[in-house]
C-alpha cells in the first residue's frame, strides 16, 4: 500500500473514532440536563420553603416584639403605681395639716 494511503486511511479511523466519542458525549447530554433541572427546580422548592419560614420568623419577631412593650408598659404602669406622685404627696401633707389644726 502507498503510504499515503495508509496515512489518509489511519486519519480517518482517527475522525471516526473522534466523532463516536464526541457522539457519545452528545448523547449523555440529555441525561445531565435532565439531572441539572431536577436539581434546580429542587433548589427553588427549598428557596419558597426558606421564604415561607423568614415570612414565619417574621412574625413571631413581631409578635416577641408587642408582647414586650405591652410587658414593659405594665412594668411602667405598676411602678407608677406604686410610687405616689409629688403633687399626691402634697396634697396629702396639706390635709394631714389641716385635720391636725
Amino acid at each position: 500500500m502507498e503510504p499515503e494511503l495508509e496515512t489518509f486511511r489511519d486519519n480517518v479511523d482517527s475522525w471516526i473514532k473522534q466523532i463516536r466519542r464526541e457522539f457519545t458525549e452528545f448523547s449523555d447530554l440529555p441525561g445531565i440536563i435532565n439531572e441539572n433541572t431536577d436539581n434546580i427546580q429542587h433548589n427553588y422548592e427549598l428557596i419558597y420553603e426558606l421564604k415561607d419560614e423568614i415570612e414565619e420568623l417574621k412574625q413571631e419577631i413581631n409578635a416577641l416584639k408587642l408582647i414586650q412593650i405591652i410587658s414593659l408598659k405594665q412594668k411602667m404602669n405598676q411602678s407608677n403605681a406604686s410610687e405616689p406622685r409629688s403633687s399626691e404627696l402634697a396634697h396629702k401633707s396639706k390635709s394631714e395639716e389641716t385635720q391636725q389644726a
